[in-house]
């Protein structure tokens, strides 16, 4: 194994050097490429609170009036649909519409 034997490492970049270079060239184009065509987004993903933060305030916002959560929820999968947002925003707005209608449905067999 070339990569436990340091002169062997240092001969296989010394050989694979042209191929290591053109192969960051081409990342960097396509970070550029990507920076272009979306620009003031990062790629860093966010933390675990920036995903429950949401569900947390739609549970509350259905325990308050729940035809608001389904809206805040519909809202969600909108906005997810129409800015072609990750994965997180429609399960954050399903979750969200879902605990709304849930709440909504308590609330019918409260009344009969």
């Amino acid at each position: 194994m070339s990569y436990k034997d340091p002169q062997m490492k240092v001969e296989w970049e010394w050989q694979h050097r042209s191929q290591r270079l053109a192969r960051r060239r081409e990342l960097r184009q396509i970070e550029a490429a990507w920076n272009e065509a979306h620009p003031g987004v990062s790629r860093t993903a966010g933390s675990t609170a920036n995903f429950l933060l949401p569900l947390a305030a739609g549970g509350v916002l259905a325990t308050y009036d729940p035809k608001l959560a389904m809206g805040a929820g519909a809202l969600t999968l909108l906005v997810a649909n129409v800015y072609k947002k990750d994965w997180r925003w429609w399960i954050a707005g399903i979750l969200i519409l879902a605990v709304g209608i849930f709440f909504q449905w308590i609330k019918q067999g409260e009344k009969k």
